[in-house]
């Protein structure tokens, strides 16, 4: 897209329309024009479609926010996982209609497309952050539960490492990939953590004869010919010319059966994102940073976060129809809305998932302390592996959390990641301890107790182990919700699982309670509630000044650290004539930078004006109405 010659034709001023989830209003607006919410909490932004850019110059791309305003950047993909999407916005495309990955018959889809109009829908427990939630139709009659996402940055770059570390397992020459005569008679093994004990990934070569590496499910070959290049229609090792293959490693999601010409897991939050917004949205995102396959690895080049994005999770708009200022009108589910999800936008929800904090441990106790020691001594831990290393650590902060017994509340303590250089952030990429996982993120058969029968019959019984960090705030519990307290899922081990399940249900009741006990104190918290230190000068103010308002409990609230803070409306009357404080924005277009060049949007049509053909004239679908 050329964005120079039109940066200089186009003048406007941002505006506020109104959008289902936006309450940008104070008290001093009409309600009826901005409908408000005193309390902060709600939406403010209009949606405008973030435009992607690599260079930190451009004033209100993808790479200055993330660079120049990192926080906002945050709260922007934030706010597109809370936001209730409008049929304006071309949410519900192919509604109703069966959708999704092949199940083992190779025809069976796995869920029913177009079924919520936000994320936060059905990932709501806690309420405005990537919590757990429902369980819904999907892969079996049985259904499948949200799990949270606190912590999804840490997982993903768990999970390159780990691919990382595999290939270099078996990798002679360091040319990238595996060849069938390195993976010969080799086994695999990662070390989560320094001193930690190997964990056993299985073989490199195929043994059993399956025509697949035989490693852990969490490793998915990507097969290549005999100069390392991907080779897409291969389904396995015995496929003609395969000489090889690289690695993904899937770290989300709870199970699944490799089968060929079928892609894996998401194993990034950025494809995690888009593949989930489109089937469960039907918001098609259009984003070529995950399109592009240069040197035929299989794999992008690195995304503005730093992450590689695999060919195989690619998502449905591939951007054929592409106008002169770069909107896709592919339109993939026909349903006459173009460019539905942008790929700067996409590059804002990665941000977001990328930093968003880990869960936390609650309240501490005596009872808690000796169940967590139960819990390593009855061979839990063989599998629930307490604790990783992040070797290159991308995020720009880290939240320390801790119980404080003095006010009996959770706090938080912002710890930064980045360094400052010429007035833009930049990760240390240091290493980072990931304390209290609790999983070694690898399959296991769980026996019968665990077993899914799918919608096309076909059966999963190896479930990838679910970390345990949040537990005590994630009930119900199993890939499908049917356990109701966590004794019930414990109970429910079998299989490979089945020694550490009966040592528990040997203990005495009280000890069982213990373990129940530790568990229960790993929670998530309202972050942007959480009571947390965000100066460094060691305390939590009861009164936080921010521009020049009193803004009560310092708390992690984005809105705070903004390159231009947020000013609240402060004291006010409210109808039933009450003295209350308003935390609605005095300075919404300086705080969100709405009025920056890449960022205006004149007709409040959600394309801005540097992209938009008619930047005067609304145009919903595809920029031209």
């Amino acid at each position: 897209m050329k964005l120079t010659a039109l940066l200089g034709s186009l003048l406007a001023a941002a505006t506020a329309c109104a959008q289902l989830s936006e309450r940008p209003g104070g008290m001093a607006d009409n309600p009826i024009d901005s409908p408000r919410d005193l309390s902060g909490l709600s939406i403010k932004e209009p949606r405008v479609k973030i435009i992607h850019t690599t260079d930190p110059a451009l004033e209100g791309g993808s790479m200055w926010l993330q660079q120049r305003d990192p926080w906002l950047a945050w709260q922007w993909g934030r706010h597109l996982f809370q936001r209730e999407f409008r049929e304006r916005d071309g949410v519900y495309g192919d509604s109703g209609k069966i959708e999704g990955m092949r199940l083992g018959d190779g025809a069976t889809k796995i869920a029913s497309r177009s079924h919520v109009n936000s994320c936060a829908v059905c990932h709501s427990s806690p309420y405005r952050d990537a919590g757990a939630g429902s369980t819904i139709a999907k892969n079996g009659g049985t259904g499948r539960n949200t799990p949270h996402l606190f912590g999804a940055g840490l997982l993903e770059m768990l999970g390159t490492q780990m691919r990382d570390a595999l290939i270099a397992g078996a990798d002679k020459n360091h040319d990238g990939w595996i060849s069938l005569a390195e993976a010969a008679g080799r086994t695999a093994s990662i070390r989560p953590a320094p001193g930690a004990e190997p964990l056993d990934f299985g073989r490199y070569d195929d043994v059993n004869g399956d025509g697949k590496p035989d490693l852990n499910d969490i490793a998915w070959p990507i097969y290549v010919d005999e100069e390392g290049r991907r080779m897409p229609a291969a389904a396995s090792l015995k496929t003609p010319g395969v000489a090889g293959y690289r690695l993904d490693v899937q770290v989300f999601g709870y199970g699944h059966l490799h089968l060929p010409h079928r892609p894996p897991l998401a194993s990034t939050v950025r494809t995690f994102a888009g593949n989930t917004f489109d089937l469960h949205q039907g918001m098609v995102p259009y984003d070529p940073s995950c399109l592009v396959d240069r040197d035929g690895t299989g794999f992008t080049a690195p995304t503005n976060a730093g992450c590689p994005q695999p060919m195989t999770q690619a998502g449905r708009d591939r951007g054929a129809a592409e106008t002169a200022t770069g909107i896709s009108r592919d339109d993939p589910d026909r349903d006459g809305y173009c460019h539905e999800i942008s790929e700067g936008e996409m590059d804002m929800v990665e941000w977001y998932h990328l930093n968003h904090p880990a869960p936390a441990r609650g309240e501490p106790s005596s009872a808690a302390t000796a169940g967590e020691a139960r819990f390593h001594s009855i061979g839990c831990a063989q599998c629930h592996t307490a604790d990783w290393r992040v070797e290159k650590d991308r995020r720009f902060f880290d939240l320390q959390t801790a119980w404080n017994p003095t006010s009996s509340r959770l706090e938080g303590r912002l710890v930064s990641l980045a360094e400052k250089k010429d007035g833009h952030t930049l990760p240390r990429g240091g290493s980072h301890d990931v304390r209290g996982l609790f999983s070694d993120l690898r399959y296991h058969d769980m026996g019968d107790g665990f077993a899914q029968q799918q919608f096309d019959g076909t059966v999963i019984r190896r479930w990838r182990t679910t970390p345990l960090w949040g537990a005590g705030s994630t009930a119900p519990y199993g890939h499908d919700g049917a356990s109701l307290s966590l004794q019930d899922v414990i109970l429910r081990h079998g299989g490979e699982a089945a020694p550490a399940r009966d040592a528990f249900a040997a203990l005495p009741q009280p000890q069982r309670a213990e373990v129940t006990a530790f568990l229960e104190r790993l929670v998530l918290y309202q972050t942007d509630q959480l009571p947390c230190d965000l100066d460094g000068d060691g305390k939590i103010s009861q009164h936080f000044s921010v521009a020049g308002q009193d803004t009560g409990t310092e708390r992690l609230n984005p809105e705070w650290l903004f390159r231009t803070p947020g000013r609240i409306e402060g004291p006010v009357t409210n109808p039933q004539g009450q003295p209350v404080t308003s935390f609605a924005l005095t300075n919404l277009n300086d705080a969100y930078s709405l009025t920056l060049p890449l960022m205006k949007d004149t007709d409040g049509d959600f394309f801005p004006d540097v992209m938009d053909p008619e930047p005067l004239k609304p145009g919903w679908r595809d920029g031209v109405k």
